[in-house]
């Protein structure tokens, strides 16, 4: 038997995942069987449990896109893997139970140097970042960027990132108590508090070479007017609530303009590209060059204790299960 939480109805986070008792299936030929530590809770979760992807979503469904485990017990036509490996299993989501049988192929190895809490944090966040970062702007030393919600904790992570090629972003946060959670060498901090502030920020700093923006809305088109020409936009997140508008593309036709969805580059990139991707990213968390607060951890039984304590998503570290 184990622990599931389970989704049998989109809506709130809060209200429609149950925590389930389930009988474990016996183990296909070709699948590994992976002992679940520790997983995260992120917004990309929160996103599917609210039926947002429903048409890609079957329902019931187990929530969960990041987890870290040991792989329990082989199948018998498995080779290359063997029980005790330390794995992040990432074909699909399915992270918030104890056990999870998956393909051995979509298994990344995680490094003994990091922790279960730092390997259960190790891919969503870092993963997105560095695709932003390497795949989407090629950033090098001398280019000058610009990240709003800087003191989350996907901003810690591109600062860090950034900061070890010899690049001092322009960081943009919202409140005084952001400000406070920023580390890292950073060209300027601009506090975006009311309309204005951002433009103002940013007056006399125009000539950026790339903007990486997860808030959306209007203030996109501010973002986008301190680009140079074809300079990157990379746009990865809603924390707004409101999409970019429409006007956005009509004023600023020169820029490059991107989404970043890290699922579809998995799932388009060789595995062994992607690992090769991830085993940079372990370096750079065993070294400290990038890290992820955890705030507060849950059993897995007391899930709705730790959704809400997650939601709504704030500064301040990562809830976790495990």
């Amino acid at each position: 038997m184990q622990y599931q939480a389970v989704v049998r109805k989109f809506g709130p986070a809060e209200e429609v995942v149950g925590i389930e008792r389930a009988e474990l299936a016996p183990l296909s030929r070709d699948k590994v069987r992976v002992r679940l530590l520790a997983r995260s809770i992120n917004p990309s979760d929160i996103i599917t449990i609210s039926g947002a992807y429903a048409g890609r979503t079957t329902l019931p469904f187990i929530p969960g896109f990041e987890a870290f485990g040991v792989v329990e017990e082989c199948g018998q036509e498995v080779y290359g893997l063997s029980p005790g490996t330390r794995v992040l299993p990432v074909l699909s989501a399915g992270g918030w139970q104890e056990f999870k049988d998956t393909d051995p192929s979509w298994c990344l190895r995680v490094p003994d140097a990091l922790s279960d809490f730092e390997a259960a944090t190790s891919y969503v966040n870092p993963m997105t970042a560095w695709l932003m970062l390497h795949k989407k702007i090629g950033l090098k030393s001398g280019m000058r960027i610009a990240i709003n919600a800087a003191a989350s904790s996907i901003g810690s992570i591109l600062i860090g990132m950034a900061n070890a090629i010899g690049v001092e972003p322009v960081a943009i946060v919202r409140s005084e108590q952001s400000l406070e959670r920023l580390s890292g060498r950073l060209e300027a901090v601009i506090i975006d508090r009311a309309d204005g502030d951002l433009a103002a920020g940013l007056a006399g700093r125009h000539g950026l070479d790339a903007v990486l923006d997860c808030v959306g809305g209007a203030r996109a088109s501010v973002l986008a007017d301190a680009l140079k020409p074809r300079g990157h936009f990379v746009h990865y997140g809603l924390l707004s609530g409101e999409s970019i508008p429409p006007s956005f593309w009509a004023s600023h036709p020169d820029i490059a303009f991107s989404y970043c969805h890290l699922r579809e580059w998995v799932h388009a990139e060789a595995m062994s590209d992607v690992q090769r991707a991830y085993s940079e990213i372990g370096v750079q968390i065993a070294s400290k060059v990038i890290a992820t607060e955890v705030r507060e951890v849950f059993p897995l039984e007391k899930i709705g204790e730790a959704l809400r304590a997650a939601l709504p998503f704030r500064t301040g570290g990562k809830v976790l299960l495990a």
